[in-house]
């Protein structure tokens, strides 16, 4: 071939305004994939407008923009996006987005690589009434049989890919997830004001919310009442991150239900350096999700040298690595206990803290990007 490699991206939610996790992975994948090099030239796909926070694009990574009328049916990536990457002549076509778009009949060779972060919308029953986890749920076994290779980030959810779906585990690589390199950074001059603006007064447990129901935020709030029963702990509150809209407004309503809207302090959408210092200045995070494919603020609240209290299980267990304080997150009572567990000899110096930090340090963005070209160069031959 006497051009480069041309590899075509779903870049959808990198364009998209305070992106959270698979729009971060897409920054994070073009940041990479920019500093590596070498025979590629990668083509960013995408439907929105620049947003005003996006980072800087290498050079190799070439923004294409196309929009579609409406949204029904999925249309961009369905029936839009297969003439793009005919015209585009791409050698191979990564979905970062859990999905894929139906293999072009006129573009038979075309290599195609699906990043499936879990699978875990594919069978839990929550959060029906989301167009895209509908789309998904039907597309998924059809997506996965055409996929050249899958990527995903754990060993939890390679065999779940194997297990429901009956893909071989020669055509599934995993590469882990990395840590932003702001969370293992120093805070640098301002941190501590920073943090007293965020924070409020006294000592807090940090969780990130969400809209998803699996996600399970509302659970903060009896276990904040329950700890509080404790009286070294009656001025412990809770900081949330994450929330805006209707998502923020539930949340407050449950915070209320539960007699502890006055101790818990709500966050819209954080930098990744407001997040550094809140997870650094908490005693606690907590992450009670019912089941997630990875645990990536597991990992980042360790490379802060915070204390951790996660569900049990799934990918989180694995994210973890046997340094975080274990519940069952259908248990109250477990994770009370997980959380008193945690919360004793806090001030203490802790083995624990370090072998985490070096834990986070071993999961780089570089690696899983180096993963991933050797994977294109593979395919393409």
């Amino acid at each position: 071939m006497d051009r480069p490699l041309r590899i075509g991206l779903d870049a959808r939610e990198g364009f998209r305004e305070n992106p959270r996790g698979i729009g971060l992975y897409a920054r994070h994948l073009w940041r990479e994939f920019g500093a590596i090099g070498g025979d590629f030239e990668f083509l960013l796909y995408h439907e929105r407008p620049r947003p005003a926070d996006l980072p800087p694009i290498p050079e190799s990574c070439r923004p294409v923009r196309f929009t579609v009328r409406g949204s029904r049916w999925q249309a961009w990536e369905r029936f839009a996006l297969p003439g793009r990457l005919r015209r585009d002549r791409i050698d191979l076509y990564h979905g970062t987005y859990n999905s894929l778009p139906p293999r072009p009949w006129f573009r038979p060779s075309l290599k195609m690589v699906v990043t499936m972060h879990d699978v875990v919308v594919t069978w839990l029953r929550a959060d029906e009434s989301d167009p895209w986890v509908r789309y998904v749920k039907r597309k998924t076994p059809g997506m996965l049989a055409r996929a050249d290779a899958v990527v995903t980030v754990s060993a939890y959810s390679k065999g779940e890919i194997e297990d429901r779906f009956q893909v071989p585990s020669s055509r599934i690589r995993v590469l882990h997830n990395g840590v932003d390199p702001v969370f293992l950074e120093d805070g640098g001059p301002g941190g501590e004001d920073r943090l007293q603006r965020l924070r409020g007064e006294g000592p807090y447990l940090f969780a990130i919310g969400s809209a998803l129901d699996r996600k399970n935020s509302d659970l903060c709030f009896p276990l904040l009442r329950r700890l509080s029963e404790n009286p070294d702990l009656r001025d412990l509150r809770l900081v949330m991150s994450g929330l805006e809209g209707e998502a923020l407004e539930r949340r407050r309503r449950a915070a209320s239900e539960a007699g502890v809207a006055d101790r818990v302090r709500f966050l819209g959408y954080l930098t990744k350096e407001e997040l550094r210092e809140l997870y650094r200045g908490a005693e606690v995070f907590v992450y009670p999700s019912r089941v997630e494919g990875w645990g990536i603020p597991i990992l980042e609240a360790m490379a802060c040298g915070t204390r951790v209290a996660a569900s049990r299980g799934s990918g989180m267990e694995e994210a973890a690595g046997g340094l975080a304080w274990l519940f069952d997150p259908e248990d109250p009572d477990s994770i009370v206990e997980a959380l008193r567990a945690a919360l004793d000899g806090r001030d203490d110096p802790d083995p624990e803290r370090r072998k985490g930090r070096e834990r986070a340090r071993s999961f780089t963005w570089r690696r899983h990007a180096e993963g991933l070209c050797a994977l294109y160069r593979e395919l393409c031959g």
